[in-house]
């Protein structure tokens, strides 16, 4: 009898086994998640498919979701949405989440650029007196949301403004830690954790980042990225950043440091400058790369000028080899960003042979606008258009003649022209300044033999 028991007992037990362990398709438990995490984030989600496991928790198949505020829209889909729970804390009325994974989500954020500072202060939270009250989950009688950790994997963000500025990441993997949700606040700004990120790829019209990496702390729909690393096209560089999706568009700060940063791949040359170290401080507005300003220094180690098709057209101009394959010695430059424009404070290459001066600016987009003064001795310069004597002229004490150019067109494509006007209106007024210096010369010479001969008589 006792053995019919057991066994009856160990038939029960397995399908009960059975009945915990297996996969149930719950659509009712699924999209209550959803409400759920809709009611704490704002966001209105759906999926086409659930399942459910009493051990596992739940799966959502082709989850979509949308939130459009002032001046935002948002909008993503993802093929598989996991929400991994424990089962002891729904007893207490908890929804007590391991982990929610989002896989391969796809994510767009278009916003307004016509927000500014009012929508900018609409954002804010309202006085404690005009906010209406909220009930609190335990207060309704619902279930509480409690969730250890959020990983998104090959996540995709496009974030677009409506002027055409547009900020793409691919390839994004975030794991967030320490999650928690304010009831009393909508959104993003609901939501406050910390974690790790990285990034395979961002573009942002004329700017190209790689390899990026950082810890993050969100809190009041502001993320401070401390640990912030990430690759350009000329070098790696590491960072601090902060962006604040608060104000409509978002704002951001970034404080950078490039080392070593490669010149020569900036000008096409494979080598010649010295390694560069460059410090940057950036601010800017939504997805637009034009909304960026900057400023900052280059320090620029001992070096060569490389044969790039820009000095060997100098040479060309100056009409002996100056530039080209000449030692310099380390320097430094100062800039500016803005509208994506690259401005170069005036700055020097000093060598044997040559002097450089600098300046002009240099556009994200291509084209370029440079002077340059060339100041190189006299011997063997010969420029079309301007005669020898003139050249003379412009010859200092220690026998350098500066010869001003310009430079237009792009870094891969420039165009060298010396500038001849400006060129022959200092020969002109180094011509006058010879006439005045032998004019007085020859007076002070007849006075002085005037008086001599005075003083013999």
């Amino acid at each position: 009898m006792l053995k019919k028991v057991l066994i009856v007992f160990g038939v029960l037990l397995l399908i009960f086994v059975f009945f915990l362990v297996r996969d149930y398709d719950s659509p009712e438990l699924g999209q209550k998640l959803l409400d759920k995490a809709s009611e704490a984030t704002g966001i209105e989600m759906t999926a086409t498919g659930f399942r459910f496991n009493l051990f596992k928790g739940v799966e959502l198949d082709n989850v979509t979701a949308t939130s459009h505020g002032d001046g935002r829209d948002f909008d993503f889909t993802l093929d598989r949405l996991v929400f991994e729970h424990r089962i002891l804390p729904l007893l207490s009325g908890t929804v007590a989440i391991d982990r929610i994974v989002l896989e391969r989500p796809q994510f767009t954020l278009v916003e307004s650029t016509e927000g500014g500072a009012g929508q900018e202060g609409e954002s804010e939270e309202r006085a404690p007196e005009d906010e209406p009250a909220r009930e609190t989950a335990t207060e309704r009688g619902g279930l509480a949301l409690d969730v250890r950790q959020i990983l998104l994997r090959d996540a995709t963000v496009v974030v677009e403004s409506s002027d055409g500025g547009e900020t793409r990441v691919e390839g994004l993997d975030l794991t967030m830690e320490n999650v928690a949700f304010d009831p009393a606040k909508d959104s993003l700004a609901a939501l406050s954790a910390e974690g790790e990120l990285t990034v395979a790829h961002i573009a942002a019209d004329a700017l190209t980042l790689s390899e990026v990496e950082s810890t993050f702390r969100l809190g009041s729909a502001v993320f401070d990225l401390d640990e912030l690393s990430f690759d350009t096209d000329h070098g790696a560089f590491t960072a601090k950043a902060q962006v604040d999706f608060n104000p409509v568009p978002f704002t951001y700060t970034l404080s950078a440091q490039g080392d070593p940063l490669d010149l020569n791949g900036m000008v096409g040359a494979s080598d010649g400058f010295g390694p560069g170290t460059v410090g940057l401080e950036a601010e800017g507005t939504g997805a637009d790369t034009k909304e960026v300003v900057a400023n900052g220094g280059l320090d620029l180690a001992a070096g060569e000028f490389p044969g790039v098709k820009m000095f060997r057209d100098v040479d060309a101009a100056l009409g002996k080899p100056v530039l080209v394959g000449a030692d310099y010695e380390a320097t430094e430059a100062r800039f500016t960003l803005e509208d994506n424009v690259v401005r170069l404070a005036p700055f020097r290459f000093t060598s044997e042979s040559v002097r450089l001066d600098l300046q002009g600016t240099v556009s994200l987009e291509g084209p370029i606008s440079l002077t340059f003064s060339v100041a190189t001795p006299r011997e063997g310069v010969q420029i079309q258009g301007v005669g020898a004597s003139a050249l003379d002229v412009l010859a200092d004490d220690a026998g350098w003649v500066p010869v001003p150019m310009t430079v237009t067109g792009t870094l891969e494509e420039p165009k060298v022209r010396p500038d001849t006007k400006a060129l022959l209106a200092q020969a002109g007024q180094g011509a006058k300044r010879q006439a005045k210096e032998a004019a007085t010369e020859a007076v002070g010479d007849a006075l002085g033999g005037f008086l001599g001969r005075k003083k013999k008589k």
